[in-house]
């Protein structure tokens, strides 16, 4: 090992290589800019201020969707639901307007869920549920404490 791989292994920490993550493994010298690192597209443009407009709109965007979270007392999801049902009466209005004017209306894409996608849906719920079985049963067995207190502590606190 030569006196600059030597010296670079002692910054890492004694591993070799840069584990820098702005260093290019291509060009070892070179060293990339912070809208490279974020991306280097539109969404680096609006999270480094380089769109004020945009990133001031998102922003704004931002803080109306917490006040009408805050201060409609619903959830994340009624909204949502309420959103989607707009859409499609919005969806339904357009239609039925289209075929009063003997227009014919755009087509919808076709949704079809495919095998492979149910699959490997149903596989990730079964890893996450056996594993929400497996917490359940170390604290019920009493094998982390510190959950069993949490979970006890819990229950007593905020019953049913």
């Amino acid at each position: 090992m030569d006196d600059a791989a030597g010296a670079e292994a002692a910054a890492n920490g004694g591993i070799e290589g840069s584990a820098d993550p702005c260093s290019s493994g291509a060009a070892a010298g070179h060293r990339l800019s912070v809208h490279q690192i974020a991306g280097g597209g539109k969404a680096a443009d609006i999270i480094l201020w380089r769109r004020g407009r945009v990133t001031f709109g998102v922003i704004f965007g931002a803080t109306m969707a917490w006040l009408l979270f805050e201060k409609s007392g619903l959830s994340f999801l009624t909204i949502c639901c309420d959103i989607f049902l707009i859409l499609i009466i919005v969806q339904f209005i357009r239609v039925k307007i289209a075929g009063l004017l003997n227009r014919q209306p755009r087509p919808l894409p076709e949704l079809v869920l495919s095998e492979e996608m149910v699959s490997n849906a149903a596989a990730s719920f079964r890893v996450k549920v056996n594993n929400m079985l497996m917490i359940a049963h170390d604290i019920t067995l009493g094998n982390d404490f510190r959950l069993f207190f949490q979970v006890s502590h819990h229950a007593v606190t905020y019953p049913c």
